[in-house]
């Protein structure tokens, strides 16, 4: 009866105990046990543990890389944002006739406003419970197979098209949220390589 392990001995010597809790620590214990020894590959039906974007992008990240951004930087990220947004900021009427402003009048509003001002703005949208729901979203979709059309759409190369290697399976999972973000990455690198 002493040979048994310990995890059985507890199970076994506590029959008070809730039932939940003793199969949560059962569980515990063989995972504990089994660290790094049962991972199959990434063929197989494991799913790759990988941050999410809400995670990745997560407020205090963002916040403090706006801090240390350069001007170029700051009106590189301003031009991804609709230019509604800085018409309102510089409460122009003539963003309240037109429901969809021109892009000359966007980049004019942008331009009038200071660095400081335009960091106040991104900054807001960094924080906007809107955009941590969109990240969550989009991290969704890219676990659920949707790696090649999202990839497609905003332009960015993912390995293998978003496809398992010799397949024609989109990537799903931990690893297509990795896929993407290294597409991301590359698109940047490809970027800032084009402008210097």
């Amino acid at each position: 009866m002493l040979s048994c392990s310990g995890t059985a001995a507890n199970v076994s010597t506590r029959p008070s105990d809730d039932p939940n809790s003793v199969v949560q620590n059962f569980l515990r214990s063989l995972q504990g046990s089994n660290l790094g020894g049962n991972q199959q590959s990434s063929q197989g039906s494991y799913d790759k543990p990988f941050t999410s974007l809400p995670e990745l992008l997560n407020t205090a990240t963002t916040a403090s890389f706006l801090k240390t951004a350069s001007p170029a930087q700051i009106d590189s990220m301003c031009a991804f944002l609709p230019p509604s947004i800085f018409l309102l900021a510089q409460e122009s009427a003539s963003s309240l006739e037109s429901t969809e402003p021109s892009p000359e009048a966007g980049q004019a509003a942008i331009e009038a406003l200071s660095a400081e001002q335009k960091r106040e703005i991104l900054e807001r949208v960094l924080r906007s419970p809107q955009l941590h729901q969109s990240l969550g979203s989009l991290t969704v979709a890219l676990r659920d197979g949707g790696l090649p059309m999202i990839g497609e759409a905003l332009g960015i190369h993912v390995e293998n098209g978003g496809l398992m290697k010799g397949g024609s399976m989109p990537l799903g999972g931990g690893e297509a949220v990795e896929k993407f973000l290294e597409g991301v990455k590359r698109s940047a690198d490809k970027d800032s390589r084009s402008q210097g």
